[in-house]
């Protein structure tokens, strides 16, 4: 891979990078924010609900203005915008104006990162592209990583204002360079055709890429557009787990620093999985590495509450990362191969939707869990179950007929 794919790959994982730099980082503000200003945690943290919720419902809407304007459009704009607002986080000094910049927030987070990546990947490369989608979701953890050593040293030091605007920067370069200097919306805007197209048949490949499959409106009307939103939304919320793991191995015995150890396991094991996801796709084929994926992490809610050994909860931990795949890997890659590229991006930005709404079901459920049986075992055997069936679900979507749906629109 060289050239124009090269720098388009690494466009991509930029901007996936600029997502996960704005998602891990709003809880290093928790602490300093709520008590300069005297906040209720409860109360602040509704600003990061809003961030989510305002994304969720405008994350459809963006995948038909993908489709419009071009995801080289998207990127640069939503980089500016997401990286101005952000940084006027530093200006708030209410729970109100907090709530409003939010929103604003809300408006272009999740278009100029989430619904824009997998559109980006499947507009250039037809082969190669589970290894692509795999590293961008890879470069986000390392992101992560550097910026939870970075972030609580700078807040400390220089306050929580000044933690937002570098935040707002942070997104700002990681995402408008990436679009106005290394990226453009499709490879035939530079002459050329998706990457592995020319091994396939050159222009006619190209050009099946790009027409194959079935429109949005046909996808509304068919079924297998809502159970594939059924089942990566179940999927989400198993993966929202993580986000209790340390109290769970908190409660069930271990000490907070060791809890810490395992929580860095699962962090390592998500930037590893998420390529080697995407090239067992490539190597394997879509579905078959998605069942033998799904299968590991549906060993890991059955290996982490039934045992004490810790080399045996870190097999599981590094199992269960498996998981951040199946929404950031497999989810896009999955709407490609079973709606096409026809409108993928409008199809996506439904899909996605589903993601990120399962994700906010999903941490409150895991706590409703803990409430009201004492622990996440039992929640976390019932998370086996839901993985099975989302994925029984997700190959009867895939090999469904969707010829009623396209005859009813002709």
């Amino acid at each position: 891979m060289r050239g124009e794919y090269l720098k388009t790959a690494i466009a991509a994982c930029l901007v996936m990078s600029a997502m996960i730099a704005g998602t891990v980082s709003f809880g290093f503000f928790m602490d300093p924010v709520t008590s300069d200003l005297g906040f209720d945690r409860s109360t602040f943290s509704l600003y990061f609900s809003l961030i989510t919720i305002v994304g969720t419902i405008t994350l459809p809407v963006y995948g038909k203005l993908i489709m419009k304007y071009g995801t080289r459009r998207f990127v640069i704009c939503g980089g500016i915008w997401t990286g101005l607002v952000m940084a006027a986080f530093s200006l708030c000094d209410s729970l109100v104006t907090f709530y409003i910049v939010g929103c604003l927030v809300g408006l272009g987070f999740f278009g100029c990162s989430y619904a824009v990546v997998p559109v980006i990947v499947n507009a250039w490369f037809v082969e190669k592209n589970g290894s692509v989608m795999g590293a961008t979701a890879a470069c986000g953890g390392i992101v992560a990583m550097v910026l939870s050593m970075v972030f609580p040293t700078l807040i400390e030091s220089m306050g929580w204002r000044t933690g937002y605007i570098f935040l707002g920067v942070v997104v700002f370069l990681l995402t408008v360079p990436a679009g106005a200097l290394l990226l453009h919306s499709a490879p035939e805007d530079v002459g050329l055709s998706p990457y592995g197209a020319d091994a396939n048949g050159s222009a006619q490949a190209a050009e099946a890429h790009e027409e194959g499959g079935i429109s949005f409106g046909q996808a509304l009307k068919s079924p297998k557009l809502w159970a594939t939103i059924a089942s990566f939304m179940l999927l989400a919320v198993t993966v929202t787990v993580t986000q209790h793991l340390a109290a769970h191995f908190v409660s069930v015995g271990f000490s907070a620093v060791i809890a810490g150890v395992f929580m860095s396991v699962i962090s390592a094991g998500i930037i590893v999985i998420n390529p080697l996801a995407g090239v067992l796709s490539d190597k394997m084929g879509l579905m078959k590495a998605f069942l033998l994926c799904s299968a590991l992490y549906l060993v890991s809610f059955i290996l982490l509450p039934s045992t004490g050994s810790i080399a045996i909860i870190c097999v599981g931990l590094l199992l269960m990362s498996i998981g951040n795949a199946n929404t950031s890997v497999f989810a896009p890659m999955m709407t490609g191969s079973i709606f096409g590229q026809r409108d993928y991006a409008a199809i996506w930005g439904l899909i996605s939707m589903a993601c990120v709404l399962g994700q906010a079901i999903g941490a409150p459920l895991w706590g409703l869990a803990y409430d009201l049986t004492g622990g996440y075992a039992i929640g976390m055997y019932i998370s086996a179950v839901v993985v099975a069936t989302a994925f029984v679900i997700l190959v009867v979507a895939q090999r469904a007929d969707t010829r009623a749906a396209i005859e009813s629109e002709v």
